[in-house]
């Protein structure tokens, strides 16, 4: 069973240059540090049976166990048999006894190989010490705080090493934008040593030891959930041979995602997986994750952003069925969905034209004034939005041509607009109404040196325009200006 939330692409606004880092010292450490691990291992396990340690460690360890009850490492060893390599794993993987063993207390100086069999070990544990994930992974058998973190940078191959990353790319992208990087960074390791202390504590004393991110990864997996909460995420899913999209409150994939490790846990405990390592750090980001939430840490802006394209594409949807229902002149049914849309916001622009194009289909002057109004509210973004609001207040006038009363800011606001458009021609009449109303009103003058400076000099535009600020704007800096331009052109 696979579960994947998908809900945000990439991009140059949210691209996880922590996850990305991330990613590149994995791959680093695989392919230039753990590369020579297989070589410098077969060289230790080569000089350990030409030495014939084992002719003096085995039996010794035979007997450290018979002293030392252990039925798990006593299963092994008999298992083992006469495999000399997983043997020797199994004697350098138990802490306590190499301890003793290098103290001299269990192969003393009076055995008759005690000097071969010392200078022996000695080079072979060099030789061992080699392996770089040998120095780094986490170990069962003793408390390192240092393997606890580089543990979770090694992996035993590169399919382990792939699929980790895969995941952690996936889930990198929604978790560090929801954190930033340096947040994301501190949950990643702090998760990833809460499912290393969850493995190593259930697993004490055990012969062998835990390597790879996954810890660390289901750590952002449990972060996630609490990040995102009761939000409606997508996600993909596959179940055996079936798969396909759903929608779903992010917190309720963490039930499923911790109950699926430790079902596995219980069922599967020979498969080799780090089940308990997932587990507890999914529980370890789950928690992170609400301290942050608790902190206020969390960039709520980013956690919205789907909720917002939801509403975005709803509103869309609403709108064309509406303008669908106005294309076969069916007013009400189109108003009924319309006014919602209007209501539950942000103020859209082709929502109110389609409102406004409502009332003009139901021949109501009223209606259609407080439509025009609502129109009028709205910023002229860009030249676009500019067009469609003119032949909105165009086609207002056909209808009542002296109905349209406009407040001074909007007259400017319009002006400034149809310049913007290239209607020089419709601007000025809003001018002139201004400044009938209201002579040498803040703005009014350079918006119509501004017009005139459109026309052609000495031309019959350009003089009606000059006139206007001498007309209206007496007051003002440019009413001198303009007087002397009319003076110097017949």
């Amino acid at each position: 069973m696979l579960i994947l939330p998908l809900h945000r692409p990439f991009n140059r606004a949210n691209f996880p240059f922590a996850t990305i880092a991330l990613v590149l010292v994995n791959a680093f450490v695989f392919f230039f540090l753990q590369s020579q691990d297989e070589a410098a291992g077969e060289r230790a396990l080569r000089y350990y049976q030409q030495a014939q340690l084992g002719r003096v460690e085995l039996p010794v360890y035979r007997e450290w166990l018979a002293q030392h009850p252990d039925a798990r490492r006593q299963q092994l060893l008999e298992q083992y048999g006469e495999m000399p390599a997983l043997t020797v794993q199994l004697i350098q993987s138990d802490a306590d006894f190499l301890e003793a063993l290098r103290a001299d207390r269990l192969v003393t100086a009076e055995n008759a190989h005690y000097a071969s069999w010392k200078e022996g070990r000695s080079e072979f544990d060099r030789l061992w010490q080699r392996r770089f994930t040998e120095r780094h992974q986490l170990q069962y058998s003793g408390f390192s705080p240092a393997r606890l973190f580089t543990s979770m940078f090694l992996h035993g191959d590169f399919g382990h090493l792939l699929g980790n990353m895969v995941f952690l790319v996936m889930l990198g992208l929604l978790v560090e934008g929801a954190l930033g990087s340096a947040l994301f960074l501190a949950v990643y390791l702090l998760g990833g040593l809460g499912g290393s202390l969850v493995s190593l504590a259930l697993h004490w004393g055990e012969p062998g030891g835990a390597l790879g991110a996954s810890g660390a990864i289901a750590a952002l997996m449990g972060a996630y959930c609490v990040l995102w909460g009761l939000r409606k995420v997508r996600v993909f899913w596959w179940a055996f041979v079936v798969f396909d999209y759903s929608r779903i409150a992010a917190l309720w994939l963490l039930p499923f995602w911790l109950g699926w490790e430790l079902f596995n846990l219980l069922a599967n405990p020979d498969a080799g997986i780090g089940f308990d390592a997932h587990a507890g750090g999914i529980a370890s980001g789950a928690l992170l994750a609400w301290g942050v939430r608790a902190m206020g840490w969390e960039r709520r802006e980013f956690l919205d952003e789907d909720e917002k394209a939801d509403q975005a594409k709803a509103q869309q949807d609403g709108l064309e069925l509406a303008l669908q229902h106005l294309g076969r002149l069916e007013v009400a049914p189109a108003r009924k969905l319309l006014e919602p849309l209007d209501r539950a916001g942000p103020p859209s622009l082709d929502v109110r034209i389609a409102l406004y194009r409502c009332a003009r289909y139901a021949k109501l002057p009223a209606a259609m004034r407080d439509a025009l109004q609502r129109v009028l509210e709205l910023p002229l973004a860009d030249a676009a939005a500019v067009r469609k609001v003119k032949a909105v207040i165009d086609d207002y006038l056909k209808v009542d041509a002296d109905g349209l009363v406009l407040q001074p800011a909007q007259s400017l606001q319009l002006a400034r607009a149809w310049l913007r458009i290239g209607a020089d021609k419709d601007a000025e009449p809003l001018l002139r109404e201004l400044g009938q109303r209201l002579p040498d009103h803040p703005g009014l003058a350079e918006l119509c040196w501004q017009v005139a400076q459109r026309a052609r000099e000495g031309s019959a535009d350009w003089r009606a325009r000059l006139e206007l600020i001498v007309r209206h704007c007496p007051r003002s800096e440019l009413a001198p200006k303009a007087q002397f331009l009319l003076s110097q052109t017949p």
